[in-house]
């Protein structure tokens, strides 16, 4: 029940005087899903979010007075952010709330607020994960190239704070060939790139030579990680290239369906 307005000489009910009374020990439970906006009727209620997804749960004015105050829980995986709407919210902590966080909202007028995080880690501290993006891909790709190219194995993730890092995963599987040729011998190149531009070159990740003149036609498993510190709240893709050592003799890099698998990517934001 939330807070209620009495009029002078009113008689309350026995089912009244019960509602206030748990509303002094239990706030009443606004549960969202989703993002939302404050309403009036928000005053001395606890806000919970739950939400696999990031939220944000928006401040306007002229709907609060001095002294008002009300409780923002989180109970989800997504990160929920308290957003400054036509009113102000300023805070010592953070406004991005992790799962299990929460804090009170206390307005200092009608346009002003401030946000007093509860007891629990910071949002985004002592390495916890905010948020985790997979991907995967069956698709066959082939690299007949020696300059880096997409292997389709790519993912995008927006980061919830600009101190996170962004831990990268991947699980892929390629195939090195080359016709017969004596000394024959291929190599496979790999490197992360990031909104288009070279995070890391890894170089050479494997190279396999056959005996005497045989055809060369290797299957192998490539498991990398890596950890980016973007500093950064913008939609961030990170792509996996290949190449191959030569194309002579038909060489080539085969990446996911020539050898009938899938390849994974996952992008975890990790609270600095």
């Amino acid at each position: 029940m939330a807070i209620q307005s009495f009029s002078v000489g009113q008689v309350l009910t026995a089912a009244q005087v019960n509602a206030l009374q748990a509303n002094d020990y239990n706030q009443t439970v606004n549960a969202k899903t989703a993002s939302y906006t404050l309403v009036a009727a928000d005053k001395g209620t606890r806000i919970t979010m739950s939400s696999t997804s990031a939220t944000t749960i928006t401040v306007n004015t002229s709907l609060f007075s001095a002294g008002d105050t009300l409780f923002i829980q989180n109970l989800n995986t997504g990160v929920t952010t308290i957003t400054a709407g036509t009113a102000t919210v300023t805070t010592a902590s953070s406004l991005a709330l992790a799962q299990w966080e929460g804090g009170t909202l206390y307005f200092t007028s009608a346009s002003a607020s401030i946000f007093v995080k509860g007891a629990g880690a910071a949002a985004g501290g002592g390495g916890k994960v905010l948020q985790v993006v997979n991907a995967e891909t069956s698709t066959a790709v082939t690299i007949a190239s020696t300059s880096y190219t997409d292997t389709g194995i790519t993912a995008t993730i927006t980061p919830t704070l600009n101190t996170s890092k962004i831990l990268i995963l991947v699980t892929g599987l390629f195939q090195m060939y080359r016709g017969s040729v004596s000394g024959n011998q291929q190599s496979c190149k790999v490197q992360i790139v990031k909104n288009g531009s070279s995070l890391k070159d890894f170089g050479t990740i494997n190279t396999f030579v056959a005996a005497g003149t045989f055809e060369l036609n290797s299957r192998q498993t490539y498991a990398q990680t890596y950890l980016d510190s973007p500093a950064s709240t913008s939609a961030l893709t990170y792509k996996i290239q290949s190449a191959a050592e030569t194309t002579a003799n038909s060489g080539a890099i085969y990446w996911q369906g020539s050898v009938n698998n899938t390849s994974t990517i996952q992008l975890l934001e990790i609270g600095a």
